[in-house]
């Protein structure tokens, strides 16, 4: 083979180091993508084995829920182990709260009409946080709009004629509400509002009631009990009636509320029914974090509504 001028070897030496340069880039490339590829499937493998490590969590907490007498406390937390990780879950109540779709109750042909209770324990409610009857009063009354099924406002509040003459328009839901989150887009509601009151909301799956469950509310509380007689039982009270229940909780309604409070006392129970649960499953430093909601009403208990991620609005 003939060899280069001299003057040429340079340049020929010049372009074998760039042509080795290039393969070892492009090696590396190769090398960092089969790498990626190779986490990715790692990572894809964990998180379905997370999300199996849920449903074995789901399984094994209604099993004892559905245990005599109820083996787990209403506020309870606790660990299992599972192949290549665990599963943290924590128990707490799920119905210690104003039910939004309370407000409304279903006819006998399933239409849903307002319940007249349902917007006064609303704005007792939102009395109490502070927010006055001129912003509350019209605000409830495009709530309770909002879930209904027919089309004629109550005084004060709105239905889909109303959000049709908007920039944007849109219709309201006329069905009960999934999620608290859903009330942004009522007519009244602003974000400072909105802060103020989703703490003391959720959307459950029923219409028609908002039983508060006496034997868990915590300090701090009393407003869920005083919003059923606002005129008759101060928050302060309510606060008492928390604050002096015996170890063990009270055992009967009427040694607890006494006489005379002018309390529905069919709206306020001893023991929840609506449970929440927050499970993660971890595998492989991989976390899967999921909600339930479970009806510890029926027999067995049941899941009634799940979300993944962290939910913020219930």
């Amino acid at each position: 083979m003939a060899q280069p001028p001299p003057h040429e070897r340079g340049a020929a030496l010049l372009g074998v180091l760039l042509l080795v340069a290039i393969m070892a880039v492009l090696a590396g490339l190769m090398l960092d993508r089969l790498g990626l590829a190779t986490r990715l499937a790692g990572n894809a493998q964990a998180q379905a084995a997370a999300r199996r490590a849920l449903a074995e969590g789901e399984v094994r907490l209604l099993a004892r829920l559905a245990e005599p007498g109820g083996a787990l406390h209403r506020a309870e937390r606790g660990k299992w182990a599972v192949p290549r990780g665990q599963i943290a879950w924590q128990l707490a109540p799920g119905g210690n709260c104003f039910n939004v779709n309370a407000l409304v109750d279903a006819a006998p042909d399933g239409t849903l009409r307002v319940r007249p209770a349902g917007p006064l324990e609303l704005r007792a409610l939102m009395a109490s946080l502070g927010i006055g009857s001129s912003q509350a009063a019209p605000l409830v009354a495009a709530m309770a709009d909002w879930i209904d099924s027919d089309a004629l406002s109550l005084p004060d509040g709105a239905e889909d004629a109303d959000y049709a003459r908007l920039a944007t328009p849109y219709r309201t839901a006329g069905r009960p509400l999934v999620a608290v989150g859903e009330l942004r887009a009522v007519r009244g509601m602003t974000g400072a509002i909105f802060a103020r009151l989703a703490p003391w909301l959720c959307a459950l799956p029923e219409v028609g009631s908002s039983p508060i469950a006496l034997g868990s509310l915590a300090p701090g509380q009393g407003r869920l009990l005083a919003m059923f007689a606002p005129d008759a039982l101060s928050v302060a009270r309510a606060e008492q009636i928390i604050a002096q229940a015996p170890p063990g909780g009270y055992r009967d309604l009427a040694s607890a509320l006494g006489a005379g409070q002018g309390l529905a006392t069919g709206e306020i129970v001893l023991v929840d029914r609506w449970l929440r649960v927050r499970l993660v499953a971890t595998i492989d430093s991989q976390a899967v974090e999921e909600e339930l909601l479970i009806d510890a009403g029926t027999t067995p208990p049941r899941i009634a509504g799940r979300s993944w991620g962290e939910a913020a609005d219930r």
